[in-house]
């Protein structure tokens, strides 16, 4: 569409989001295994591309050897990694595959180490929000519309992996709140504790 040819983009922002990196694996991914990812990219798919099979460069971004390892896999290309401080390099490391949907081709899946049970957390990136449009363009609601099709996409998504058992911030924030119903029921009053953030790329509204 048009729109793209006028889009604004932080160079510093798209740099640090887009770049892979030769990463050093995180050891607290020890947990992930090659069944649960690909489980995770198989609801992934069914929900970005309903009616049928993905694009032929997302095909060959799955093409992985039977016998791969997945923290190998997580550390070369189709795979992206980026830090969760944002652009600073100061947090924990967040491994992205571009898979996109049916309208866009730039939104991911994430995988990053997690303080729960499996070690780690599945979430989505929309990645519309490093681009910017003139609100005055012919285009902006076009392009408004998309990033709200986006956000319902990526709801969807980790709605399912929830509802199959895979590791998400909602599985996360709901064992969190029933352990914590279950001190306050239990335990004598204490010092307020803060309440679990996960990083930028998880909790923006179209991240």
């Amino acid at each position: 569409m048009a729109w793209f040819l006028s889009l604004k983009v932080d160079s510093l922002s798209l740099g640090a989001i887009m770049e892979p990196r030769e990463p050093a694996i995180s050891d607290e991914l020890q947990g992930l295994r090659i069944d649960i990812l690909r489980q995770a990219l198989e609801i992934y798919l069914v929900q970005a591309y309903p009616a049928g099979s993905p694009p032929e460069v997302v095909r060959r971004r799955l093409e992985w050897p039977s016998d791969v390892e997945p923290l190998a896999l997580l550390t070369r290309a189709p795979f992206e990694r980026v830090d969760s401080a944002a652009g600073g390099g100061g947090g924990s490391p967040i491994y992205a595959l571009r898979l996109g949907n049916l309208r866009y081709p730039h939104m991911k899946l994430q995988i990053q180490p997690w303080p729960n049970e499996a070690g780690f957390m599945l979430s989505v990136n929309t990645h519309d929000q490093v681009l910017a449009i003139d609100p005055a363009s012919s285009d902006a609601q076009a392009f408004r519309d998309l990033q709200a099709e986006n956000q319902r996409l990526k709801e969807a998504i980790e709605a399912a992996w929830d509802k199959a058992g895979l590791p998400t911030f909602l599985s996360y924030l709901r064992r969190y709140i029933e352990a914590r119903a279950g001190a306050d029921h239990h335990a004598p009053p204490c010092p307020e504790t803060p309440e679990p953030r996960p990083g930028a790329d998880v909790t923006e509204p179209h991240a």
